[in-house]
């Protein structure tokens, strides 16, 4: 008797991502899209059938820390499993970071590019997704803000070759401060300049890829004001962990392929790179990476659902075919794609920002944590509902869904949780009128919701910005939609909220 239960599909992801593809086309010239498409079809292949089957086992077989080796000399050291190795080499293997740094790539286009990839790999596994985005980061901070000498790091951080890797990290957040870094007390002590030596004495507590061999971190130099203001950005190398205690490993929801600790810095040797602009550089860069990870996520378990649905049969015909269930694949589809079109038109602009574009910058700078907040907002509900279509067989473990659905919430959490993105992009607006660019884009197919949007914000109170940020999301998206000849998805989203309102509402 055959089965009734489908399998999990096998699909290669980039075959997949029919959305993905179109946008990728639609952004890129026909031969930058050349020169991507084979690297494309190689992460959608390797994603599907390599990383997914890992991903599963590193998640089950989490890190571990090593305190003292048998002598009893303390060595901090993370043990990952061996799945997690293997998705190492194929994740920085495909040159989805080494690809920015290098001169291979066609010039302007590299975020769309690496994210493009990036994409494929996160829709298989987003815990390493975490150290890509980290050691992309550190490299980007370095290139931009570094000194001669720290620059040097960056070929070791864009290394496609395991062996000579370093990976980056971040560590930013103190039990004192959270979200408001600007109460952080580590210090530091010794010279002050880029590039000046000095030691670090403190302790942070949210340190994703903890055991990193590049990092970042801020710390305040005695005699510095309080506030972010006083706040500096360091660069340590943590050969041998000289000077850094991994206390313990986070035990956490999701992403448990990666290892999160909390580390206390003794005399640990540092070199300035400059004020606190870098390191919030890379924050703001770290929330690009998390809007692709959402949208990879909600790509995944669209792909799932979509695919159970069109092969399971019940009361008489195949699920896809139940107008209930066709109309709430409908909409999954259509807040995808929305969100799809949103997050790469803001990689684009970052692509043209970096390309000496100002006006592009300052729009990458609003949408980046506008992005972020819907994005990180909706992909929760999302997973959920992907579950809900497929029913039992999505909640049971053998299915990719509850690790989906884990992950996924970490998205609106970590680098600024949507309140926190919804002040940054006020601050952005009200500082250097940013909207007024992006008002007049909408105004051209949505009129009437661009003078909606203009009035209200003059007006507008802190405890409405979150509907407004919706509002300005919901639109700007259904104006990309509309660019690109998709008028049907465009309606659908219309009386549609994205979710930092409605919450779980936001698909329905």
């Amino acid at each position: 008797m055959t089965n009734p239960i489908p399998s999990s599909p096998d699909t290669s992801f980039w075959d997949g991502s029919p959305a993905l593809q179109a946008v990728l086309r639609r952004n890129l010239p026909e031969d930058a899209f050349r020169w991507a498409e084979p690297r494309l079809v190689d992460m959608g292949q390797r994603a599907a059938r390599e990383v997914s089957p890992l991903a599963a086992i590193a998640d089950r077989e989490t890190p571990r820390l090593v305190t003292f080796d048998a002598r009893g000399e303390r060595v901090d050291r993370v043990v990952y499993s061996p799945a997690y190795r293997e998705m190492e080499k194929i994740a920085y293997g495909s040159g989805l970071v080494a690809l920015k740094y290098g001169t291979d790539a066609p010039a302007g286009l590299r975020h769309t590019l690496g994210f493009g990839i990036g994409y494929l790999f996160a829709m298989a596994e987003c815990g390493l997704y975490c150290p890509l985005c980290m050691t992309d980061g550190v490299a980007r901070v370095l290139t931009l803000w570094g000194t001669d000498e720290q620059k040097r790091v960056v070929s070791r951080l864009a290394a496609t070759d395991v062996s000579r890797l370093y990976t980056g990290a971040m560590f930013l957040t103190e039990k004192q401060g959270g979200s408001d870094v600007g109460r952080n007390t580590t210090r530091a002590t010794g010279g002050s300049g880029p590039g000046a030596a000095v030691k670090l004495n403190g302790q942070k507590w949210f340190c994703s890829n903890v055991d990193a061999k590049a990092i970042l971190l801020t710390a305040r130099p005695d005699g510095a004001p309080d506030g972010t203001k006083g706040l500096k950005t360091y660069l340590m190398l943590a050969e041998g962990n000289a000077g850094i205690r991994i206390e313990r490993l986070k035990d956490k929801l999701g992403v448990r392929s990666m290892a999160t600790g909390e580390v206390e810095l003794v005399d640990a040797p540092a070199t300035e790179v400059g004020t606190f602009a870098p390191i919030a550089g890379m924050l703001d860069y770290s929330r690009l990476y998390n809007s692709v990870a959402a949208i990879a996520m909600m790509g995944r378990a669209l792909h799932e659902s979509r695919d159970y649905a069109e092969r399971r049969s019940a009361f008489g015909k195949t699920v896809a075919l139940h107008p209930l269930a066709k109309e709430t694949l409908l909409d999954l589809e259509a807040e995808h794609e929305a969100a799809l079109r949103l997050v790469f038109e803001t990689v684009a602009l970052l692509d043209r920002g970096d390309a000496g574009d100002a006006g592009a910058a300052l729009l990458a700078r609003l949408l980046t944590p506008i992005a972020k907040a819907v994005t990180g907002k909706l992909a929760v509900p999302f997973v959920s509902e992907a579950m809900e279509l497929i029913g039992g067989n999505g909640y049971i473990e053998d299915s990719p869904l509850p690790r989906l659905l884990r992950d996924a919430q970490v998205l609106p959490i970590w680098e600024g949780t949507t309140n926190i993105l919804v002040l940054d992009a006020l601050r952005v607006i009200r500082k250097e009128r940013a909207h007024e660019p992006l008002l007049a884009r909408i105004a051209k197919s949505l009129p009437d919701e661009a003078r909606e949007l203009e009035a209200a914000l003059g007006t507008l109170e802190e405890r409405e910005a979150r509907w407004w940020v919706d509002g300005l999301a919901r639109a700007f998206e259904r104006t990309l939609l509309l660019e690109a000849g998709n008028e049907a998805t465009s309606a659908r989203l219309a009386t549609r909220p994205l979710g930092l309102v409605a919450g779980a509402k936001a698909v329905r």
